[in-house]
């Protein structure tokens, strides 16, 4: 059932809607909610929010998860958030966790007007698209996450090579069904998925090649240019998420708020040096 407000809501192309309301406002947080739970993809413009306001609206979504992998700044140049200037391939956060996160906001509070995007696409819009025999032959299987295997040039088998045993790795069905919206949805992304399991190595590559092709083609995909006091929530098990690289010596700070249903000790287990980018190992 759709929500029934005077709001204002303009659909976005190819999923999610934006919001007018001012997420300030305590009295909007139940509408928000209602809004996130029909749709999983919200975007606000000219909010100006303190982390704290940023929690009090998420923890109306889900339990917010007080941790400093998942409560800071997605920032190239703060000690606190630095994630550096690289490009970050389709993902879903901690895919290669039992328990991904559920959702997570992003808030930029200081970016170049424009100039870096993000860019989102749908995971039911994808298992929609597929033929009806790939989607039944989909169904039970799953797919091996770790914490990276978008190596280009390797195979499944050679993407789990050398990958330390007590690394973070999750066994997910490929068919999934979304608890924020209650949708069935691809569970298999570019940067996690490193091979599907009961298949062998060439069947895998070629299903997990079909999958992307559907995932990421220009049709499935929505670009947020960032402005500073854009607002983006997100159902993470929902819709895959890439950063474009930075322009460096150009601030792109964005205030980040997750909630999840695990405990935050899920979320640090080891990570490899080398699965790691060059600015964040050792």
């Amino acid at each position: 059932m759709s929500v029934q407000s005077t709001t204002k809501v303009t659909p976005n192309t190819p999923f999610g809607v934006t919001v007018d309301i001012d997420l300030r406002d305590e009295k909007n947080d139940a509408e928000v909610a209602a809004l996130f739970k029909e749709h999983g993809f919200l975007v606000f413009r000219e909010q100006e929010l303190t982390q704290e306001q940023q929690k009090r609206v998420m923890a109306k979504l889900g339990p917010v998860l007080e941790d400093f992998t998942t409560v800071g700044y997605v920032s190239n140049t703060r000690t606190d958030g630095i994630l550096g200037d690289s490009e970050v391939s389709f993902h879903l956060d901690f895919l290669y966790t039992p328990i991904p996160l559920l959702g997570i906001s992003l808030h930029g509070i200081e970016v170049p007007y424009e100039e870096t995007w993000t860019r989102f696409a749908s995971g039911r819009l994808a298992l929609e698209a597929l033929s009806p025999p790939t989607r039944e032959r989909l169904r039970g299987l799953k797919g091996l996450n770790l914490f990276s295997a978008s190596e280009e040039g390797l195979t499944g088998r050679q993407r789990i090579e050398g990958y330390p045993e007590n690394a973070p790795r999750a066994e997910h069905e490929i068919i999934h069904t979304d608890p924020i919206t209650g949708e069935e949805v691809l569970f298999a992304t570019q940067q996690n998925t490193a091979l599907i399991l009961g298949l062998n190595e060439a069947d895998s590559e070629d299903l997990i090649a079909e999958l992307h092709a559907h995932l990421y083609a220009d049709s499935n995909i929505y670009e947020h240019r960032w402005r500073n006091g854009d607002v983006v929530i997100w159902a993470n098990q929902a819709y895959h998420h890439a950063r474009g690289g930075l322009v460096p010596g150009k601030t792109r700070t964005l205030q980040r708020v997750c909630i999840t249903e695990a405990p935050a000790e899920m979320y640090r287990p080891p990570i490899p040096d080398d699965r790691l980018p060059a600015h964040m190992r050792k």
